[in-house]
């Protein structure tokens, strides 16, 4: 009688699982080619969405299909459950998911990968109503869509009422939110081409920082990038409120901690995450962020067959000795590493100790405007910019997606023409289109 297959469940379809799943397939193509391990991925998407891309996403460079990877393309030899799991047992090494169609499922596992990421951190009063945010995919669109509607509207107003309108407010100083701020301010000089009556009219963006000077993660050893990153603010306008929080979000802007006021149309959050805690995991130990710690081979503690990485889990640098950095190269590496001590595991082979020490950070402030460090190396304007470009291109998970991204990069560098913004464009016109067609089927209805 055949053995039943070992079954090793990702919980997850972001960085970490994609890596993860590259490292186990390249260990164990054989043991999976014949029938002898079942890698099993649980995941609500259908798409790993490049997070890279965020900021050109938003401002229209990049259509947003280009920064999505099937996962059907990704993890081509496993079984993709299309669901979020709701419980485990790992007495039981049992996980039960909820199917987006809205059944539960009981799965076994002999290795489990808790790769669940971390959602928009919504604690701050009326954002979840009135605010904006841009980590999932919904909420990148709902943003995306209000920055075009707020242009749009201003154009057909009065220069006073124009002006009301185009205010901008972006909470959080670190890398995300500046490079919103940055984009977004080169965004509105594109859109306002579009708009002959804004000409005059010049947005009001503001940028709330917590920290002394932004991007506070790089002090003090690299001084280049933050003063490059302030005088390019300053170039575009925006206003740095450094030292304040917004405490509470309104339909007309955001109240900070010294008691003022920001009229604002618009509040984009980039402060703090979220982490779920999956029923089944309340008494596994957690920091102060509610990461779950691991161990230096990324095994949950007091669990041999549980594992975790990327921003739900606390994975200890082997440089600093403190937390691992909550981004995307980090999870890459975090996957890679536990991919291979999952596989050693299945094949009974000692583990490998989690020891990357670092890359680099990277950020765009615009086309041709970006901060960079390789290495501890510091590099500014085009030649960081490009450098971002390279490596958040080496790092896409498809490379047929990748492909469709640089036609959209092409466009832009060589016709100037922001791809995402043109098909944007269509899709309103087709629209617009419908209703007319639609309203004038009414007309003669009713006639």
């Amino acid at each position: 009688m055949k053995n039943a297959p070992k079954k090793i469940v990702l919980l997850g379809g972001g960085y970490v699982a994609v890596w993860a799943y590259r490292s186990l397939f390249k260990k164990l193509r054989r043991e999976i080619a014949d029938g002898r391990v079942e890698i099993i991925v649980v995941c609500p998407e259908q798409y790993h969405f490049f997070h890279g891309w965020t900021a050109e996403s938003l401002t229209g460079i990049i259509q947003d299909q280009n920064r999505m990877s099937p996962l059907s393309e990704i993890f081509t030899n496993a079984r993709h459950i299309v669901g979020m799991a709701i419980e485990i047992n790992a007495d039981s090494n049992l996980v039960y998911v909820k199917t987006n169609c809205g059944q539960v499922q009981e799965l076994h596992y002999d290795q489990l990968l808790l790769s669940i990421g971390s959602f928009d951190n919504n604690n701050v009063e009326g954002l979840t109503d009135f605010g904006y945010q841009v980590k999932s995919h919904q909420a990148l669109l709902s943003t995306k869509q209000m920055i075009e509607q707020i242009v749009k509207s201003a154009s057909e107003a009065k220069m006073s009422v124009a002006q009301r309108l185009l205010s901008f407010t972006v909470a959080g100083g670190g890398f995300t939110g500046v490079e919103l701020a940055a984009n977004i301010a080169e965004f509105i000089v594109v859109l306002k081409k579009e708009y002959p009556s804004l000409e005059k009219v010049k947005p009001a963006i503001r940028l709330v920082n917590s920290s002394q000077r932004i991007l506070n993660e790089l002090q003090p050893r690299f001084e280049k990038m933050i003063s490059y990153a302030e005088a390019e603010m300053k170039k575009y306008g925006v206003e740095i409120l450094n030292g304040k929080k917004i405490t509470k979000v309104t339909k007309e802007g955001a109240f900070l901690n010294d008691g003022s006021f920001i009229e604002s149309t618009m509040v984009i959050s980039t402060i703090g995450q979220y982490r779920m805690v999956l029923k089944g995991t309340e008494e596994m130990e957690r920091d102060k962020m509610n990461r779950l710690y691991t161990n230096r081979y990324l095994q949950i503690g007091g669990h041999e067959n549980i594992w975790g990485g990327g921003d739900a889990c606390h994975v200890i640098s082997c440089k600093t000795m403190t937390a691992s950095p909550a981004n995307a190269l980090w999870a890459i590496k975090h996957g890679e590493c536990v991919g291979k001590n999952i596989a050693h595991a299945v094949k009974g082979r000692p583990f490998q100790n989690f020891s990357f020490r670092g890359l680099g950070k990277t950020a765009s402030l615009g086309i041709g405007k970006g901060i960079g460090e390789l290495y501890g190396i510091q590099f500014t304007g085009w030649l960081a910019w490009i450098l971002r470009l390279l490596v958040f291109n080496y790092f896409m998970p498809s490379r047929k997606v990748m492909f469709n991204e640089i036609k959209d990069w092409l466009l832009l560098l060589i016709t100037r023409r922001r791809q995402g913004r043109i098909v944007n464009l269509e899709k309103q016109s087709e629209k617009e289109n419908i209703f007319l067609s639609d309203s004038a089927d009414l007309r003669v209805h009713f006639r």
